[in-house]
């Protein structure tokens, strides 16, 4: 696979189609991009675009229709990237019929796992903090997106556990597992390659979260991230799920397994979610994102591009100027969005190293009030 990244950087961007975005062609800075307007302009909407470059969907909707501007019956987002001295270009286009184009180069891509994997981007919006409240699954997609970009034989391994054991549910579902249980063996071996890799990854990904949640706040430094196998850890998951078998042909799903795992984020010995105030959960979940970030570049996958919606929502300046300038120590590029009368007076804006401003779903890139730049 012939990734782009390795401290690459978005030039351009061509954006049309995409909610109530004009079509435009933006011209990026290499560091900091501060994207400022009104409330509706359509700024989370330059965001949305740009995220669909990594995942090829929407962060904010499951629905590519929602995503389509009324009227339209497909969204494009084209750009040009420069790696390694050299310019190459990515492409996607998403129709209301569900088809999807991808393309490298101008050459097509059948592959979304192969364009995803191109361009890393680690997404912080209000609803980030779902990943620390929320259900075990966002956990998981957050140590799994990592993996996939960090561990070249993970894909491989998530993708035989997920067929195994949709084929062992199939039987169960069907009454069909009585006596011996043919997937037992298979679906233990790769599910203890999966948990292998998660555990390898957690503690990685732990300490450094605890450094950078303490730099942004001592008052939280005492916290520890705990995995939960999925299964009582005390067994093998073969022992697991063999002490499991009744219940599930019972009730006709696997119980236990690396697909009930999950990432708990500790202070003091107790669940954040329980204790945290929602600007506490903001840092925290800003410290989750760096440390990936940080994981990720140290990993040789080279610094990801980081896609910040909304910065100062439950953030005082004091905060907000601490992550720009950890987000500038990253050698990252990023994008990031507040509202319009906010922007110029903040002390963090002295970190920015492009401006643009967002009306009506129209773009333009402005002055930097802060160091005396004209827009080209």
């Amino acid at each position: 696979m012939n990734k782009l990244h390795d401290n690459f950087r978005l030039e351009s961007v061509y954006i049309d189609g995409v909610r109530n975005l004009s079509a435009q062609r933006l011209v990026m800075g290499s560091e900091i991009n501060l994207i400022s307007g009104p409330n509706g302009s359509g700024k989370s909407s330059i965001v949305e675009a740009l995220s669909m470059l990594s995942t090829g969907r929407s962060f904010r909707s499951s629905s590519v229709r929602s995503v389509i501007q009324h009227g339209r019956d497909d969204c494009i987002v084209q750009a040009q990237v420069r790696y390694r001295g050299s310019v190459r270009s990515l492409g996607i286009r998403r129709s209301k019929t569900g088809e999807l184009t991808l393309r490298l180069d101008g050459e097509p891509m059948s592959s979304l796992a192969e364009f995803a994997a191109q361009v890393p981007t680690i997404i912080i919006d209000p609803s980030s903090t779902d990943t620390i409240t929320g259900p075990p699954d966002s956990r998981r997609r957050l140590i799994d997106g990592t993996l996939f970009h960090v561990e070249h034989g993970f894909l491989d391994v998530w993708r035989r556990y997920q067929r195994v054991l949709k084929q062992r549910n199939a039987m169960l579902r069907r009454g069909m597992m009585r006596g011996q249980d043919p997937w037992l063996r298979e679906l233990s071996r790769v599910g203890s390659d999966l948990t292998n890799y998660r555990v390898g990854l957690v503690s990685r990904l732990g300490p450094v979260f605890k450094s950078i949640l303490a730099e942004l706040n001592s008052a939280l430094a005492d916290t520890e991230l705990v995995f939960r196998f999925g299964w009582d850890a005390s067994l093998s998951l073969e022992a697991g799920l063999a002490r499991s078998t009744e219940s599930d042909i019972a009730q006709g799903f696997t119980h236990v397994g690396p697909h009930r795992a999950d990432l708990r984020l500790q202070w003091q010995g107790r669940s954040m979610s329980d204790v945290f105030s929602r600007g506490q959960l903001k840092l925290a979940v800003i410290a989750l994102r760096l440390a990936q970030g940080r994981v990720l570049a140290e990993s040789g996958g080279g610094a990801p591009l980081y896609l910040v919606d909304d910065l100062t929502a439950e953030l005082d300046d004091h905060h907000a100027l601490q992550v720009c300038r950890m987000l500038e120590q990253t050698s990252s590029q990023v994008v990031l969005t507040t509202v319009s009368e906010l922007a110029q007076e903040r002390p963090w804006m002295h970190d920015v190293s492009s401006v643009f401003h967002v009306e009506q779903g129209c773009v333009s890139k402005v002055a930097n009030d802060v160091d005396g730049t004209e827009a080209p």
